[in-house]
């Protein structure tokens, strides 16, 4: 055989469009404790997730369930529980299974709660209807004394409506949410795998953006709830209430979150701690585990369900009054320390510079993660080793938050340049024409024929396809999706602090 025959064609190494993005560092584990670090070394290895997945949904599992039974102390201030946790992985990336691991025992209680509450509802039914029966009664007895009605109708006793039962939300709007916790459960969670949809659907049309963040953010800092409506009935109010939240949102969601005017300057983000883990697909080979009979979930399940099921303590109003949460002097030093050296970072050339607005509420953050680690736990005092472990893990989000918001400079044009190979390889276009792509691409790419030029010159100019003519294109084969090289071909000005400097290669 003509050896010319069996030579294999060689292809030119394509350039790369983007830039690496700083890999994060792992995530410290063993902060969270043997039981919560356990649990989501659990996870890790049943579900093959990041490490910062896993640990996300179990330390805001675990704040959930924890806020209503205390308050950490500082200088005589309260500081409540709860935690907003935001976790940014692409679709495939198991965040469901993880989250249903974290959630096992509160998805049981919440079920537990909706049983009971089908008995308790028909029990008020019957109440109210009597207690109805004998005011219309009393009304047309024709008893013409109103002191007498009075007193008669005084000896009534109105039957209350039993509280709703749920715990648990994934879709809420700000209104649901706050009609849920006058008139249910003052300790309640907002988990959503699909955090896109809250963040894309009612609550983020320009209209109620403002107001959604707003109160949301008045819900993490434990502030008063109250309801002002002109329709009788509809006017509550409530004290002590705790939300904690985990929404997962993939990257493109990421683009107008991270980069929302009104979210970033509203503190709204800084209440938030942010992993944006880096995507193990291609990795996760098949392991025979089976995590109902791994012992470090079963006890971190017992444990959720035994703080789940306890009563907190409440006020004569029937309000949360949890217990406080007082720091001892070793502990308080190291808090002293660790938030005199973050406060350090923000003055005039500091390392926190870039986000002082999430580095501000470090020190806060600090006290909730050691008071929800306490309560895990059963100690009612924040030792040093707790604090000192609360102020490991805060370390990393701000390395996180630092990682996420350092300057890239990339054109936009490089950004959907790399979109459009990404779409390229991921439905096997493999070959095609000028002509198809205007009729059958993506719709950024369908935008002009002017922009569909730029993105292929682009493209060819970088050697990720390949043309002899301008008008019929093959893609390397030596291409590869950027996912790899940066995090999300989706990113945009706002998530990376893009800037339109030239990355030319």
């Amino acid at each position: 055989m003509n050896e010319s025959l069996m030579t294999k064609p060689t292809y030119p190494e394509p350039l790369r469009l983007l830039p690496d993005l700083e890999a994060a560092a792992p995530f410290p584990l063993h902060a969270l404790g043997e039981l919560l670090g356990g649990a989501a070394a659990a996870i890790v290895e049943a579900v093959q997730v990041p490490e910062a997945l896993a640990a996300q949904s179990i330390l805001a599992a675990s704040a959930m369930a924890a806020q209503p039974h205390g308050n950490a102390l500082r200088d005589g201030q309260p500081i409540p529980l709860s935690l907003f946790a935001l976790t940014i992985a692409e679709s495939g990336d198991r965040k469901s299974p993880a989250d249903r691991l974290a959630l096992r025992s509160h998805h049981g209680h919440q079920k537990a709660l909706l049983e009971a509450y089908v008995e308790k509802q028909r029990r008020y039914r019957d109440q109210r209807d009597a207690y109805q029966r004998a005011r219309t009664g009393i009304l047309e007895s024709g008893n013409s004394d109103p002191e007498v009605v009075a007193t008669e109708l005084g000896r009534l006793q109105e039957p209350e409506a039993p509280a709703l039962p749920f715990i648990l939300a994934e879709e809420p709007t700000l209104e649901g949410l706050q009609k849920s916790l006058l008139r249910g459960h003052s300790s309640q969670g907002f988990f959503s795998d699909e955090g896109g949809q809250f963040f894309g659907g009612h609550a983020s049309r320009p209209e109620n953006l403002l107001k959604s963040v707003a109160g949301l953010s008045k819900l993490w800092d434990g502030a008063p709830i109250i309801r002002t409506r002109s329709a009788e009935g509809e006017s509550a109010s409530r004290i002590g209430c705790r939300l904690s939240a985990h929404l997962m949102i993939q990257p493109i969601v990421a683009e107008g979150v991270l980069g929302n005017p009104i979210m970033r300057g509203q503190g709204f983000l800084a209440r938030f701690l942010i992993a944006w883990p880096q995507s193990l697909a291609g990795t996760r080979f098949y392991r025979n585990s089976d995590p109902n009979l791994d012992v470090r979930l079963v006890s971190y399940w017992e444990r959720m369900t035994q703080l789940l099921q306890l009563e907190p303590r409440v006020n004569d109003r029937g309000d949360l009054d949890p217990p406080t949460l007082m720091m001892d002097t070793p502990a308080k030093a190291v808090w002293i320390e660790a938030h005199d050296a973050i406060e350090a970072g923000l003055g005039r050339g500091g390392d926190l510079q870039e986000i002082k607005a999430t580095a501000a509420k470090s020190g806060e953050h600090i006290l909730r993660i050691a008071g929800v680690l306490a309560i895990v736990e059963n100690t009612s005092v924040l030792t040093r080793p707790i604090v000192e472990r609360a102020a490991v893990l805060v370390r990393w989000y701000l390395a996180e938050a630092l990682r996420l918001t350092s300057p890239v400079a990339v054109e936009p044009h490089l950004l959907l340049a790399q979109q459009l190979l990404d779409w390229f390889i991921e439905r096997g276009w493999s070959t095609f024409d000028a002509r198809t792509l205007q009729r059958d691409g993506p719709r950024f790419a369908r935008k002009s024929a002017r922009q569909r030029d730029l993105l292929l010159a682009t493209l060819t100019l970088h050697r990720q396809v390949l043309t002899s003519d301008g008008k019929h294109y093959r893609v390397n084969p030596l291409a590869t999706s950027g996912n790899a090289a940066f995090v999300s071909t989706e990113m945009s000005p706002g998530v990376a602090n893009v800037s339109p400097a030239s990355t030319s290669t």
